[in-house]
């Protein structure tokens, strides 16, 4: 699944492909795929953008008509712009006609992904409890020691539970830990202030990183023009059998998550 990284990604891409534009259609070809808020009586479009956020994993695109589009790519979705497709590209679920006869493409293999159209007042009923944003200034010591007080649950769990801190993955879970030298099994609640600064700032570090390298290319997601990211190519721990240092890494099980760490690195 598009983490945060990846997420940004094509959010940084549309707002470029975007600007200015205008919807003036949405065709659905998946009965599961959109999803119409009950007061929207008659289509939105055409309408102009005019803005777009993400929140967590999702995407959200302001209409001026007072409606949003929400975008959840699930586990397999991606958003591609390519205008020379003359029929529908394989496994294409949606797409989005814009002015000047350019398309978006919402492509979904396994159909997990979901697009919301709702009026802009109604967002937070489609939304799941997400928690602080991992690269705002929010997510500071003071939050995380709150957060985590009385949590005896291992860290890495904590750093993917969504109502905690939106938008964190498996793949970057095990390179933030490993990076701050942090054991994954380690209960959240026992981490000292000094362990919780290095996590935050491990964070913010690694999630910058890989939006400049515009994500992480493992499986399925792509960025709109249906290129890959590079991140995966400066990976240290994810998917490893060494770790930089050359020490064997060891691979486990978390709330059904492979986990990947180093048993002398993150003691």
């Amino acid at each position: 699944m598009p983490e945060l990284p990846e997420v940004q990604t094509i959010l940084n891409e549309l707002e470029n492909e975007l600007k200015d534009k205008q919807i003036e259609g949405l065709d659905c070809y998946h009965s599961h795929t959109l999803l119409w808020d009950k007061e929207l009586t008659s289509t939105p479009f055409p309408a102009k953008i005019i803005g777009l956020e993400r929140r967590g994993k999702f995407i959200l695109i302001h209409l001026t008509n007072e409606n949003t589009i929400i975008i959840h790519l699930g586990m397999t979705g991606k958003l591609v712009r390519d205008n020379t497709i003359a029929n529908h590209p394989e496994h294409e679920r949606a797409c989005f006609r814009l002015s000047e006869k350019e398309k978006i493409h919402f492509i979904d293999i396994r159909t997990f992904g979901k697009i919301v159209l709702c009026p802009t007042k109604n967002i937070p009923a489609y939304l799941p409890e997400l928690g602080v944003e991992p690269l705002s200034e929010d997510f500071n010591l003071s939050y995380l020691q709150k957060a985590l007080k009385g949590r005896k649950a291992p860290i890495k769990n904590i750093l993917m539970d969504q109502k905690i801190i939106a938008g964190l993955g498996n793949i970057y879970a095990n390179e933030i830990l490993y990076r701050a030298k942090i054991n994954p099994e380690t209960p959240a609640s026992s981490l000292s202030s000094q362990r919780l600064s290095k996590l935050i700032k491990t964070t913010k570090t690694v999630l910058n990183e890989a939006i400049e390298k515009n994500g992480t290319s493992i499986s399925d997601y792509r960025r709109i023009d249906d290129k890959k990211g590079e991140f995966q190519n400066f990976l240290q721990i994810y998917q490893k059998t060494s770790c930089p240092q050359g020490h064997p890494v060891q691979k486990i099980k978390q709330g059904g998550r492979s986990t990947y760490f180093c048993p002398v690195c993150q003691k």
